[in-house]
C-alpha cells in the first residue's frame, strides 16, 4: 500500500505461522487495548458511512474486486508516516454471528518489491513477515444481520500504545471515518440536555409542546434501544422547527447523528420534572414521564386548555416561582 499499486490474492483457509496469526486476530477476544468504535453518520445526520458500505459489501460478498475498494480507501488516506503496509480482510462466521476483520501490517520496499514482480505467496510472506507479527492496526465487525448491525466494532493499533487515544489519526478517523463509542449515559445525558435547552431557546408554544410531549415519552419508549438524536426527532415526527431548535443546542451538527443507548436513568436525572405555567398563573409540576399521566388534558378553542387531576394532598408549601 502507500503511493504504490494495489496487489491482492485470495487465499483460503491453511496451516502455518502466518494463518494462525490470522486466525487469532479473527477469532480472538477483546482486551484491554481493543476500543469500541461508532461509525459516523453524515454530516446531515444521515445513517451513511463510505468505508462501513464498503465493509458490508465485502461481507456480503469476499472477493478480490470489493476488497480492492477497501485497500484503495485505505492507500488514499495513509500517512507519510505509516509507509506500505499488508492488508488482510477476513470474513466469515463466529458463533451465530457475522464478522469481517480488517488488518494492516506494516513491511518494506523490499517486500513490496518482490509482492509486485512475483504476486501475494504465503510462503515467502511467512518467511519475511513473521518478524512483524504483533504489531498491526484492526478492526472487527460483528452481527447477525451485518446489512443493519454493523455500525459498532472493536478498533486497535498494536503500533500505539496501551491507550486509544495513541490509534493513528488516519486509521480511526480518515480510513474508517469513525470515533470511540459513546457510553450510554453520556449519549442519554446529551439528549436530555439538548432538550431542555431547547425548551428555553424556541419561544414557539406549539414547538415547546412537541419537545415536552416526546421527553415524557422517551424513557418509555427507548429502554434499551440505541439510537441518534436524528432518530429521537424521527420516531415522534418532530417538525423542522423543533428539530432544528434540538440540533442548535448541540456543540457540533455531527452529534446529530452519533449513536448511543438510551439510559432511562441518566434522562431522569438530567430532567426529572415537567412543568407548565399557565396564563392564569398556575404552575403544574410532576415528573417527566408520568405528567401526561398525572394531568388530564382538554383542549378548548382560543388556545385555552384545561387540566384536571385527582389524588390526595400530600404536602403543601410555598415556595418562590
Amino acid at each position: 500500500m502507500g503511493g504504490s499499486s494495489i496487489s491482492g490474492k485470495e487465499i483460503a483457509g491453511g496451516t502455518g505461522k502466518l494463518f494462525d496469526m490470522l486466525a487469532g486476530i479473527f477469532s480472538g477476544e477483546a482486551s484491554p487495548r481493543d476500543f469500541e468504535i461508532t461509525f459516523n453518520a453524515a454530516p446531515d445526520g444521515g445513517q451513511v458511512n463510505e468505508c462501513r458500505d464498503l465493509l458490508v459489501a465485502f461481507e456480503a460478498s469476499p472477493s478480490l474486486a470489493s476488497g480492492h475498494l477497501i485497500a484503495e480507501r485505505l492507500q488514499g488516506v495513509t500517512d507519510n508516516r505509516s509507509g506500505i503496509g499488508l492488508l488482510f480482510l477476513l470474513a466469515g462466521t463466529q458463533g451465530l454471528k457475522k464478522r469481517v476483520v480488517v488488518s494492516r501490517f506494516p513491511t518494506e520496499q523490499a517486500v513490496l518489491a518482490e509482492v509486485s514482480s512475483a504476486g501475494l505467496d504465503v510462503e515467502f510472506l511467512e518467511q519475511v513477515f513473521i518478524k512483524k507479527l504483533s504489531s498491526y492496526k484492526a478492526v472487527m465487525l460483528q452481527h447477525p444481520t451485518p446489512k443493519d448491525g454493523f455500525w459498532k466494532g472493536m478498533a486497535t493499533d498494536r503500533q500505539a500504545g496501551q491507550s486509544g487515544e495513541h490509534i493513528s489519526d488516519y486509521w480511526l478517523k480518515d480510513f474508517l471515518n469513525a470515533d470511540f463509542s459513546e457510553t450510554a449515559a453520556a449519549g442519554t445525558r446529551r439528549l436530555a440536555t439538548a432538550l431542555k435547552q431547547a425548551l428555553k431557546a424556541n419561544p414557539n408554544l406549539s414547538v415547546k409542546a412537541e419537545i415536552a410531549h416526546a421527553s415524557s415519552l422517551a424513557p418509555a419508549v427507548f429502554l434499551g434501544k440505541s439510537l441518534t438524536i436524528g432518530d429521537f426527532c424521527d420516531h415522534f415526527g418532530l417538525s423542522n422547527a423543533a428539530k432544528e431548535t434540538i440540533r442548535n443546542q448541540l456543540s457540533k451538527p455531527s452529534l446529530f447523528g452519533k449513536m448511543f443507548q438510551f439510559e432511562p436513568n441518566e434522562f431522569k436525572n438530567v430532567a426529572p420534572f415537567r412543568t407548565i405555567e399557565m396564563s392564569n398563573g398556575a404552575i403544574l409540576t410532576a415528573p417527566n414521564e408520568d405528567f401526561e399521566k398525572v394531568f388530564e388534558t382538554k383542549e378548548a378553542s382560543d388556545g385555552v386548555v384545561e387540566y384536571t387531576t385527582r389524588g390526595r394532598v400530600s404536602d403543601q408549601r410555598l415556595a418562590r416561582k
